[in-house]
């Protein structure tokens, strides 16, 4: 992913990225899924926004009887504008927030740890959020390749 930009509202940091491409909402179920480990029984949120700036709906609990399967969550069969999932990642040991918007390459990170920044520097999730990236293009990789086999094609 690459860093757009960064902004800051009290200890709020919020950071812009943009996904190499333009994605759908096929990449944002399973970028979702790809966080879900990390953030494990810390997962604190999972919303659905129909429309972007729209309001969300909180589904969480949906997400949670599902165990992680994504495309079998009833709540998430019909696809939406962005969907948002929060809770305490293990990986960067603090509380985050991340945004996919459908149809964009757009990504919104917040967290509420301004300090985290000001000490590592305002790139201080770069990494992270690659490592979303790159997993959700192999998770999508890997089920089409599996439907391909399982199909005969």
């Amino acid at each position: 992913m690459v860093f757009k930009k960064i902004s800051t509202e009290g200890d709020w940091v919020n950071v812009e990225y943009a996904a190499t491409w333009r994605y759908g909402y096929d990449f944002m179920l399973d970028a979702a899924k790809v966080m879900l480990p990390d953030l494990g029984s810390n997962l604190q949120r999972f919303a659905r926004y129909e429309i972007i700036g729209g309001k969300s709906e909180d589904i969480v609990e949906d997400v949670k009887k599902c165990a992680g399967d994504l495309r079998s969550c009833e709540a998430l069969k019909e696809e939406c504008g962005a969907i948002a999932v929060a809770g305490l990642s293990g990986i960067m040991e603090c509380p985050v927030q991340i945004m996919f918007f459908n149809q964009t390459n757009k990504v919104l990170l917040d967290c509420p740890i301004k300090s985290l920044f000001e000490k590592y520097g305002e790139h201080v999730f770069d990494n992270y959020m690659n490592s979303i990236e790159i997993k959700a293009y192999c998770a999508d990789t890997e089920r089409r390749t599996l439907a391909r086999i399982n199909n005969g094609s």
